[in-house]
């Protein structure tokens, strides 16, 4: 399959073409997204974590979407509500997740998440209601297409936005590029995150994370060890969502921006995608990273998918 316009499908809005600029709208202007209250739910991990789900119920016979936030995001994050909010009103029921540590999850667990935690995706997926559609987001984007590479009961489709498909070369881009600022922020947002009260943390870790200079070194000093993995490599090597492409087997939409100044391109030019029967590829010129703004109120990304899920669900 191949979405029919897979390259500059995609028009900057006036003014807005820069990477950066695409990437960091949201903060400059963001988007007013009104959504009906969601019935909050607390989906039990059988570790003594839960992680709150907000769910509302589509058109009878439409699917579920389960939307799932990247790096430093919540389930409140601009470029999820908005895409909840486009479902909605295509009559999709929509699901969002706070994942462990994040958001409102962040008073129920003392654990944190990592960019291929799938179980936690597995016990959300098992109190929704069939078929299952999940959109992920930058590292959550990672997660959905590993999700979707496994295998999932009730699954019958995928997006991924802005995806790492190779987590190691994600981290050294992210430590080169733009004199580390997207980094800086990140590692940032991190800290605060895993040492925030309630948190589950030993003296140790605690002071090989407040070292931490790097997304590497961040997940050296904690993820990794954390999860059972040598360092931050093993880490990468283990949950990079490229490896998981050829071993899906529903439809998956994959989106990703040429100019992405968080995501390498090298990546996804190293896929045979016409290898990859249940994989489309949209790559554009422009957009940046889960940005997209073009001349439309919602970012280009939102009807993209809208109509995508109604094609192949």
């Amino acid at each position: 399959m191949r979405h029919p316009g897979h390259v500059d499908d995609f028009i900057p809005r006036r003014g807005w073409r820069n990477k950066h600029l695409q990437t960091t709208r949201n903060r400059v202007l963001p988007p007013k997204v009104q959504l009906p209250d969601p019935q909050m739910t607390l989906v039990d991990l059988g570790d003594g974590d839960r992680l709150a789900l907000f769910y509302n119920q589509g058109a009878p016979g439409t699917p579920t979407v389960l939307l799932v936030h990247g790096l430093g995001g919540t389930a409140e994050s601009d470029y999820v509500r908005v895409t909840a909010a486009g479902l909605l009103e295509a009559g999709f029921g929509v699901a969002r997740v706070d994942l462990r540590g994040a958001g409102v999850s962040a008073q129920y667990c003392s654990g944190m998440y990592h960019g291929g935690k799938t179980q936690d995706l597995r016990a959300v997926l098992r109190t929704l209601p069939a078929p299952i559609a999940v959109v992920g987001y930058s590292l959550g984007a990672n997660a959905t297409i590993k999700l979707l590479g496994e295998g999932a009961a009730g699954v019958v489709a995928g997006v991924s936005v802005s995806a790492p498909l190779d987590l190691t070369v994600g981290a050294e881009h992210l430590h080169r590029r733009a004199w580390g600022f997207y980094e800086k922020f990140l590692v940032h947002g991190l800290k605060r995150d895993v040492l925030r009260p309630g948190a589950r943390y030993t003296p140790e870790e605690r002071q090989a994370v407040m070292a931490a200079r790097t997304i590497a070194e961040f997940d050296t000093a904690i993820t990794a060890p954390r999860h059972g993995w040598r360092d931050a490599w093993e880490y990468y090597e283990v949950n990079s969502s490229g490896r998981f492409l050829p071993q899906v087997e529903v439809p998956l939409l994959v989106i990703h921006a040429k100019d992405d100044p968080m995501i390498p391109l090298s990546p996804y030019d190293q896929v045979d995608w016409t290898a990859l029967p249940n994989v489309e590829l949209i790559l554009t010129e422009h957009g940046g990273h889960v940005g997209f703004h073009g001349r439309g109120s919602v970012p280009w990304y939102v009807p993209v998918i809208v109509d995508f899920l109604r094609r192949v669900t």
